[in-house]
C-alpha cells in the first residue's frame, strides 16, 4: 500500500461548505459529516463514485481545488482524484492502490483541514464538462437542496438572501460550476 503525504494549503476564504455527491445523477447532500463520508466510501460498490466538493475553491500550489472523488475500479482498487477548476473545464489528478481507510482519511483531511493528498506523482488529465445548456442546475439555500429550478427560483432566493431571510445561497451544476452568494 502507498504511504500518503499531505499537502498543506490555505483556504481562499474562511468557513467552507461542502456537498457530497453519490455518483452522477444520484443523491447528493450538503449535510456532510465524517460519518456520512465514511458511509459513502465504504459503499462505493453501490454508488460507483463519491465526490466531495467545496462551495468555494481552495487555493493550493496546483491551482484552485474544487473537490476530491473516489471511483470504483474493475480491479477492485478504487481510484482517488483531486480536481482543479480551470477556465475551460477541470484538471484532474488520479491515483489508485489505496485502502479504504486511507481514502477515508484523505476525504477527512480535505473536509476538516482543507488538505489535499500529495499529488505530484499522480496521473494528470483534463475534463471538459458538457455545455451549460445540457446540465441541470441545483439550488441550495441554507443547506436545503432544490432541484428542477427556474430563473424565478434563483431570483427569489437572492431576494431572500438580501432581505436576511436566509444566510447562504449556492447555485451549482453537476460539472462543478458553482456560484455562491453569502
Amino acid at each position: 500500500m502507498k504511504k500518503q503525504k499531505i499537502e498543506k494549503i490555505e483556504p481562499s476564504e474562511p468557513s467552507m461548505q461542502f456537498v457530497l455527491n453519490y455518483s452522477e445523477g444520484r443523491e447528493q447532500t450538503s449535510r456532510v459529516s465524517k460519518e456520512e463520508i465514511r458511509r459513502a466510501i465504504e459503499n462505493l460498490d453501490k454508488y460507483g463514485d463519491v465526490w466531495l466538493s467545496n462551495c468555494r475553491t481552495v487555493i493550493t500550489p496546483y491551482g484552485n481545488c474544487s473537490g476530491i472523488s473516489c471511483m470504483a475500479a474493475p480491479d477492485g482498487n478504487p481510484q482517488v482524484a483531486v480536481y482543479f477548476a480551470m477556465t475551460d473545464g477541470l484538471t484532474r489528478y488520479v491515483s489508485g492502490g489505496y485502502r479504504t481507510d486511507d481514502i477515508v482519511r484523505m476525504f477527512y483531511n480535505y473536509f476538516e483541514r482543507l488538505e489535499i493528498p500529495e499529488i505530484s506523482d499522480w496521473e494528470k488529465g483534463y475534463y471538459t464538462p458538457v455545455s451549460l445548456d445540457d446540465e441541470p442546475y441545483y439550488l441550495y439555500v441554507d443547506n436545503e437542496e432544490y432541484k428542477y429550478i427556474t430563473y424565478e427560483d434563483v431570483l427569489a432566493a437572492l431576494e431572500n438572501l438580501e432581505a436576511g431571510k436566509c444566510t447562504l445561497m449556492l447555485l451549482k451544476t453537476p460539472a462543478a460550476r458553482t456560484v455562491i452568494w453569502k
